[in-house]
């Protein structure tokens, strides 16, 4: 126990030898480029001073410059030069296709505009491919530069569906999506097994057999008309970690259970503390728990006690290393992919009512006001005494607050709770009052959640707000996370941090383009609280969702780091991810180093100066894993709910809906469904007239009425002037502005590409 007082798979990298040359930054190596010219990987370590030892790691560092735009490698028969793009007509970046099989070349570097690839110079490429293009002609008015690709650097990661056909030296897979502009070829000794008519994954891999490119195929597939089949796609797709090794699975099946009652001498006895959890209807696992007392002075005592997954899961045992390997557990519609076996999740760790469970709890004492007084965090035993779901601790606030409620909805034993959870929502109000006032932002936009029968197939799709009872859960579990963050810094432990960057002046500027098109002003350099205020004057009204998904849009991705930084949503330098660890192994390692600190003051010792580096070692090694393993579950989840969606959608397909422009392209504009919060493009092509793309004002406009009126290119990309389907030419067409109301008809799913098209309704 330890107090303090407020001012108001093992991915660890070795330890570098003292004498090895740090890698140079990429601002010293362009530098050297500019300076002294260009040259081979090898040559140009040797005038950086970089030592042999560090040689491969250098050249990781050229490649990671080249993708992000800095750095281009010059093709060459022998070992290629490396150079800076300025100096040379080559640039890196992503290809897209068109429907008509053109392509658009989307520079690394964002401030450049796209060029245009006609399909004969597309080579071997593929949409989503990063590429090295020769700039063949400049951009002129409002038309797009061209180039031709030269090579790809790297394949897209996304998979292929099609249909495999034998040839005589190998195969081809026809790939389901139109817009692929060849058929893949599938080497001899990669067929064995497969049928002609057969469907299959296929992923690219590197080379080409004339325009077809290589692949291999992955994945066999099956009754594709399943949700299930979906999922063995995006299974496939994001190599997810589905099932646990035995040893991991063994290793926790040995781990003793909590005997009710049991002493535990070395830890805070709180099973006579009401605590109790509040989680979604559906929830299989509690890992938080919370209390409230009431102090003399008018002070509250707010505990957050989440389960000690760190008590049973020790640095280095195979559980441990699983976890670090898979980083997170990964929510898809209808199923979890668990970070933890099943044994810890949903039992030794799970905080059910009327067991005894081991937690780390954060005390944090509060004033009236919601000031943060004093910080205790403690090993200790709770007992929780009631599960709440969030309707039930809802249904008592609203009628705490005299609101009108179905009786049905109100849990028989309320009277029991009522002034706990008064308590509480006040203490909630408190906090989301000092979160405002020191600048954090707020946004309210509706989630979707999917639901899935017994049966798997899907039953629904829930729009889901933001509500008192999560609200309350929310403010409190964003408290722990600073409070401790605090604690660990105060007390020099190693942190793996939370931050979130400023957004770019770059993104600021588009998204002040924005503003201006729906007649709202931002100034050059804002600060939260400017864009919270923007947020509230659009509250509740016809541009709400428009101004936040930009204001999204705009924000950068929030990441692990080794070191406290700023958290810009939330304006704080002090954050950290503590109260999940049963789901994220960032958690479970801020776990673990409490684990071990709070033994040591307990024994009287502390952590020694050895055991510091070693965690200082250990976040270091963590941080970028951490963040690449949470990136890919965001993008299967996403790909998955698109998945589920295509298939919710399919009975609908014709139907008209009403919606909002929520952001404008050359190629097109996406829609926001009122009904159904889900976005879907209208392509320009679909339209019954010319269109030209006017960034000035964030519109599409009939071609000839924009003229004059600082048409030209985005940094969105696409041609200035982008033709439009069918015979309605340019008298009377309309116009089309973010924030416009429009009725849309469902044209297209596109489950290869998974993808939802409208059209204008007519």
């Amino acid at each position: 126990m330890n107090r303090k007082k407020n001012k108001p798979e093992n991915n660890n990298p070795e330890p570098r030898p003292g004498d090895r040359s740090p890698i140079p930054g990429g601002e010293l190596i362009c530098e050297e480029l500019r300076q002294g010219g260009s040259d081979t990987a090898r040559r140009l370590a040797k005038r950086l001073g970089v030592a042999k030892a560090d040689y491969k790691d250098f050249r990781a560092r050229l490649y990671t410059l080249q993708e992000e735009g800095l750095l281009v490698r010059v093709p060459s028969e022998s070992s290629g030069k490396w150079e800076l793009p300025e100096r040379t007509p080559l640039r890196v970046g992503r290809l897209q296709l068109d429907r008509r099989g053109s392509g658009f070349f989307r520079p690394a570097d964002s401030s450049e505009d796209d060029i245009f690839i006609r399909s004969s110079h597309l080579e071997d490429a593929f949409p989503g491919d990063l590429v090295l293009l020769r700039l063949t002609s400049a951009a002129r008015g409002d038309r797009l530069g061209e180039g031709r690709i030269v090579e790809v650097i790297e394949r897209g990661r996304k998979l292929l569906r099609g249909t495999f056909w034998k040839g005589k030296e190998g195969g081809l897979v026809a790939c389901d999506d139109p817009r692929m502009p060849s058929d893949v070829f599938i080497s001899q000794d990669g067929i064995k097994g497969l049928e002609d008519g057969g469907r299959v994954l296929v992923r690219l891999t590197t080379g080409s057999r004339g325009r077809f490119p290589y692949g291999e195929v992955t994945l066999v597939l099956t009754n594709e008309d399943s949700l299930e089949a979906d999922f063995e796609v995006v299974r496939a797709e994001f190599d997810l970690p589905v099932e646990h090794g035995k040893g991991v699975v063994e290793e926790a099946a040995a781990l003793p259970a909590v005997k009710d009652g049991e002493a535990w001498p070395d830890r805070r006895d709180l099973r006579q503390l009401r605590t109790f959890t509040i989680d979604p209807k559906d929830a299989r696992d509690f890992d938080d728990a919370v209390s409230l007392e009431q102090l003399a002075g008018g002070k509250l005592r707010l505990g957050v006690h989440i389960a000690d997954v760190s008590h049973y899961v020790q640095p280095g045992s195979l559980i441990d290393q699983s976890a670090e390997f898979r980083g997170t557990s990964i929510y898809l519609p209808g199923r979890v992919i668990p970070m933890l076996p099943e044994r810890l999740a949903n039992d030794l760790c799970s905080l059910r009512p009327d067991e005894d469970r081991l937690v780390k709890t954060a005390f944090l004492t509060f004033s009236g006001s919601g000031e943060l007084l004093e910080t205790e965090i403690c090993r200790s035993v709770i007992r929780s005494h009631r599960r709440f779901t969030y309707g039930e601790a809802l249904a008592i606030l609203d009628s705490l607050e005299g609101k009108e409620v179905d009786s049905a909805e109100l849990p028989p034993d309320r009277e029991e709770y009522e002034e706990i959870l008064a308590r509480m929502a006040f203490l909630r109000d408190s906090l989301k009052d000092a979160r405002t006032r020191r600048g954090a932002l707020f946004l309210d936009l509706p989630q979707l959640k999917i639901r899935v029968s017994e049966n798997g197939e899907v039953e629904g799709v829930d729009r889901e707000q933001g509500d008192p009872a999560h609200s309350l859960i929310e403010e409190f579990m964003l408290a722990a996370n600073e409070a401790v963050a605090r604690y660990l810094i105060d007390q020099d432990l190693s942190i793996l941090a939370r931050v979130h960057p400023a957004p770019t002046d770059e993104k600021l500027a588009d998204f002040r383009e924005l503003l201006g098109a729906l007649g709202f002003e931002l100034r050059a350099r804002p600060e939260v609280g400017d864009l919270q205020r923007l947020v509230d004057q659009v509250a509740g009204g016809p541009l709400a969702v428009t101004v936040q998904i930009g204001l999204l849009r705009t924000m950068g991705h929030a990441e692990y780091t080794p070191k406290a930084d700023l958290h810009y949503a939330l304006s704080t330098t002090a954050y950290c991810h503590f109260t999940s660890p049963i789901r994220r192994y960032p958690d479970l390692v801020v776990h673990q180093v409490l684990e071990e600190h709070l033994k040591g003051l307990d024994g009287g010792r502390g952590m020694t100066s050895a055991r510091r580096a070693h965690w200082s070692q250990k976040v270091d090694g963590v941080a970028p894993h951490a963040c690449k393993t949470e990136r890919r579950a965001e993008d299967a989840e996403r790909a998955m709910q698109a998945a589920a969606l295509i298939r919710f959608l399919s009975p609908r397909l014709g139907d008209e809906m009403g919606g909002s422009i929520i952001s404008i392209h050359a190629f097109g504009f996406f829609v926001r469904l009122d009904e159904i919060p889900i976005e879907g493009l209208v392509p320009v092509a679909t339209l019954s007239a010319y269109y030209e793309f006017d960034p000035s004002t964030q519109t599409l406009e009939p071609a000839g009425k924009a003229r004059g009126q600082g048409k030209g290119r985005g940094r969105s990309g696409g041609k200035g002037r982008s033709r439009g389907r069918g015979k309605g030419g340019r008298s009377g067409a309309p116009s089309f502005r973010p924030g416009q109301r429009v009725r849309v008809k469902l044209t297209e799913l596109n489950s290869s590409s998974r993808q939802i098209s409208f059209e204008l309704a007519r």
